[in-house]
């Protein structure tokens, strides 16, 4: 993942025009990004009816 990151952050480095000194503002930008593709890609766990008691 810190391949992705490092990608990520040169990318918008770059876009930014190569500003100096703000090397961990990028990186976490773009942890944030990936991060938050990543919880998208995550179902959420289904809930399951409450049983039913029996009758005596």
């Amino acid at each position: 993942m810190d391949d992705q990151v490092r990608r990520r952050a040169y990318e918008l480095w770059e876009a930014d025009g190569r500003p100096h000194g703000q090397d961990q503002q990028y990186w976490f930008k773009a942890l944030a990004e990936l991060a938050s593709a990543a919880a998208k890609t995550i179902k959420p766990s289904r809930k399951r009816a409450p049983r039913a008691s029996k009758a005596a």
